[in-house]
């Protein structure tokens, strides 16, 4: 309702007292603390058990998942030779686990030869490793492509996706120089890329000194360090990949989470 225009306004010695005492107040009223910046919470670890004997019951208790190698396949344009695990694995009962499969190309051969029907019948080499094992709970694929087998990797990504049961999530290593804006490994249909900031020879303090303000996507969330070249996590990591030279024990695994809370 508007006010009545009629009405005289009111003394202006009032008003200013008013304001006055309201001034007084707000003065002696304390100054607002200011708030510390928000901690970013820790990153999950997960460490890669590759292969040879290991004993990680010690995570009892630990948030901690295990990526072990379940596999490494040699390839050719005409063969797979797959070569199963071999060493003894001890994890925690309910330790959530993430299958690895190294694959590797025999001198003289190059994945993008690799037709469809060969292409095919490695998807459900891998899509028959994992159905093997109900304890799984995710699929990694370490391959180190090169850039004539992009389009293959990715052919073979998409066909694995349709095999794989469903929501089984699937992830794949990566070379730093596939984290770049535009990268080809966005086409690839994975729900996890881990670029591994490790045995990167020359060119890692270049990558190191890239990446140290986070990764770009499609890298961002998660990345793998070794813990004989430790560096600071980036901002931004969700999920850290630890790869350990020597079989994990109490004493590096303190370590890992030493290095990684603030």
């Amino acid at each position: 309702m508007l006010p009545d225009s009629s009405h005289p306004l009111a003394a202006p010695g009032p008003r200013r007292g008013f304001l006055a005492t309201a001034v007084l107040v707000l003065l002696c009223l304390p100054l607002p603390v200011p708030l510390p910046p928000p901690v970013s919470s820790p990153p999950r670890l997960v460490l890669w058990a590759w292969e040879r004997p290991e004993d990680l019951r010690f995570l009892e208790g630990h948030a901690v998942d295990v990526a072990f190698l379940l596999a490494t396949l040699d390839l050719t344009e005409e063969d797979v030779h797959v070569l199963p695990r071999r060493q003894p694995l001890r994890v925690p009962s309910g330790t959530a686990l993430k299958a690895t499969v190294r694959l590797q190309m025999l001198p003289g051969s190059s994945f993008a030869r690799f037709g469809p029907e060969r292409l095919e019948a490695l998807a459900g080499h891998l899509d028959s490793l994992v159905r093997r094992r109900p304890d799984v709970t995710a699929l990694q694929l370490d391959f180190d492509a090169r850039a004539s087998e992009h389009d293959a990797y990715v052919d073979l990504l998409q066909r694995l996706r349709a095999r794989l049961p469903p929501g089984m999530p699937l992830s794949i290593t990566g070379l730093a120089s596939w984290c770049v804006p535009g990268s080809w490994i966005v086409r690839a249909p994975v729900d996890e890329v881990v670029p591994q900031l490790f045995r990167m020879g020359p060119e890692g303090p270049v990558w190191r000194a890239r990446f140290a303000r986070g990764l770009p996507r499609p890298c961002a969330g998660s990345m793998g360090l070794a813990m004989d070249e430790w560096q600071p996590v980036p901002p931004g990591i969700s999920t850290l990949y630890l790869f350990n030279p020597r079989p994990w024990t109490p004493d590096a695994f303190a370590r890992a989470v030493g290095e990684t809370r603030p």
